[in-house]
């Protein structure tokens, strides 16, 4: 088998060998900020040799971004890597990974709208008298030929001396990449429509010029002579590539239907935003992505549908977190009028708003029932009413739950007893998006049946 490293080097002897290096033997990894470098090392060792794992971290708090990438030393490694972990769970987390063949750095963000199409397809230099049938029974060996096209002359319709071969999965072509007789000079093809499909001044294609090609022979321009392997070197356009194609491998049309753009305040980190934006069942990625003003971030929302979108807008949008700081939610590309999120009212997932088991939602007690306890709440950051109230609401009997105005504290009546002792116990020291929470119970007032209607209260969103 060749040694793809030795031969990507220049003329002076300069290691060309980089992070796509062999090509498409990098992978993209959208994950729980909770996974770690010996999750993914755990996960993805038994499809092959890995040299490097990256879990991206934010350069100021030093937490895990979410995001990831798992060089491996052969390609065909990486494609069965990516066909088997996709969508599966590592670690002790149960958030399903996204996992894609990471952007060649040289490529950057130019994407095509055929951008599978590049993993499966290979050029091939062949014999002007060589037939599809040949070719097909040669490949054919390394896994399902799709189909086989050899590429001619327009006017006399003669074979050129080349042609694709392209393969019903990324696993088949990379053991063909890897293991088909070196006379054939195999490259993984751009994909048709490339942007970098122009032609040369032989008037081929770079299809058909190896030289602008991600293969095994000549110094190809994937290469960057001299260049570091460190996962390091310029990582923001490369994860900014890399969620790029994230977004179009969801067959999403930009802008997309089920992307949010949202302004927060910088007050909130990357953790609370997740947990904010979670409560909508759906949610695909989060991520805070650059600053927006002295006292506001940008951040990116994609759900896995457009009316998980279109709700979280709906509900989210001028919501006041924290206190006196509202969030500004935007969808792009699709109206909201016609759009049914009745569904999504029944599917809210409370494991995503609190760290600890909650029961099921149980039946309200009338405003005007007698109060049988009255509990004391304390947040290290304000939360909305309808987030506490759809937390407290696991216990029978909940009159009311309300915030002091300019305060992150207030107070919780239930009709029972034992429903305020429940709430106690099990919410005490827990956290609801990402905010710690105290309960107790509140001191009673001489004269006071627990009834607060004459304090002012925080005024609901």
């Amino acid at each position: 088998m060749s040694d793809y490293r030795s031969q990507s080097r220049g003329a002076r002897g300069q290691d060309y060998s980089n992070d796509d290096d062999p090509p498409m033997s990098r992978l993209f990894i959208i994950c729980n900020k909770s996974h770690t470098e010996e999750d993914f090392r755990e996960a993805f060792s038994p499809y092959g040799e890995i040299e490097d794992i990256w879990v991206v971290k934010d350069k100021h708090t030093q937490e895990n971004k979410g995001i990831a990438y798992v060089k491996f030393s052969k390609t065909s490694d990486a494609a069965k890597a990516q066909e088997q972990l996709n969508g599966k769970t590592i670690g002790k987390t149960d958030r399903t990974l996204k996992v894609l063949v990471a952007a060649n750095r040289n490529q950057g963000s130019n994407k095509s709208e055929n951008e599978q199409e590049k993993y499966v397809r290979l050029f091939i230099v062949i014999p002007k008298t060589a037939t599809e049938d040949e070719i097909r029974d040669e490949f054919a060996q390394w896994g399902e030929v799709e189909n086989v096209t050899i590429v001619r002359e327009k006017n006399n319709g003669n074979p050129k001396g080349f042609g694709y071969v392209r393969f019903t999965k990324f696993y088949y072509a990379a053991v063909a990449f890897e293991n088909c007789s070196a006379k054939y000079k195999a490259v993984f093809a751009e994909p048709k429509g490339s942007a970098r499909t122009q032609r040369d001044q032989y008037g081929r294609t770079s299809d058909e010029n190896p030289m602008y090609s991600s293969g095994r022979g000549g110094s190809s321009s994937n290469y960057n002579g001299g260049g570091s392997s460190s996962f390091n070197n310029d990582w923001n356009s490369s994860v900014n590539s890399d969620m790029s194609a994230f977004l179009r491998m969801q067959n999403v049309p930009v802008p997309q239907p089920t992307c949010l753009e949202v302004t927060v305040s910088n007050c909130v980190n990357q953790d609370q935003l997740w947990r904010l934006f979670d409560i909508i069942p759906g949610l695909d990625y989060c991520q805070i992505m650059r600053e927006h003003g002295p006292r506001t971030n940008e951040a990116v929302v994609v759900y896995d549908n457009p009316e998980a979108a279109i709700y979280a807008k709906d509900k989210l949008h001028g919501l006041e977190y924290p206190m006196g700081e509202r969030i500004i939610v935007k969808v792009n590309g699709m109206s909201s009028a016609r759009m049914d999120t009745s569904f999504i009212d029944k599917r809210t997932k409370k494991d995503a708003i609190c760290n600890v088991p909650l029961p099921p939602t149980q039946p309200l007690a009338s405003p005007d029932a007698q109060v049988a306890q009255r509990l004391f709440i304390v947040l290290s950051a304000n939360l909305p009413h309808s987030i506490l109230k759809n937390i407290f609401s696991c216990w029978k009997g909940l009159i009311d739950v309300y915030l002091l105005p300019n305060k992150n504290c207030g107070y919780v009546k239930y009709s029972e007893r034992d429903s305020a002792q429940h709430a106690i116990d099990v919410l005490n020291g827990a956290e609801i998006c990402g905010t710690k929470i105290k309960v107790m119970e509140a001191e009673e007032r001489s004269g006071s049946d627990g009834d607060d209607s004459g304090r002012k209260r925080l005024r609901r969103n």
